[in-house]
């Protein structure tokens, strides 16, 4: 498991890849953080909380980023600091940044 933490004033994490079946954190110690984009390069889904709650491979309970490459933008309803925690069944690698 891999925790970044991306400070007030700062856009994000880049470039990161999964460890397959391992939670990796992002917490953006910011309270106004109202669009999160994620990047993958695609080669597996990626499941995301925004929560803190823990995400599971296909969890009923999570956001699905697609096996697609591309940007995903999501609007978590958080208050206080925007955890992002992401899983997946393989190893894509991933950036996430504040969209505002």
């Amino acid at each position: 498991m891999a925790a970044y933490t991306v400070p007030a004033g700062h856009i994000g994490v880049y470039s990161k890849a999964l460890v397959a079946a391992t939670v990796d954190t992002v917490t953006f110690t910011s309270t106004d953080v109202s669009e999160v984009d994620i990047v993958t390069d695609g080669t597996s889904p990626i499941f995301v909380t925004f929560d803190g709650s823990a995400p599971t491979v296909a969890g009923t309970a999570c956001w699905l980023v697609p096996a697609v490459a591309g940007i995903h933008s999501f609007r978590p309803k958080t208050a206080g600091a925007t955890v992002v925690k992401l899983i997946s069944a393989a190893t894509p690698t991933y950036s996430v940044a504040r969209a505002n």
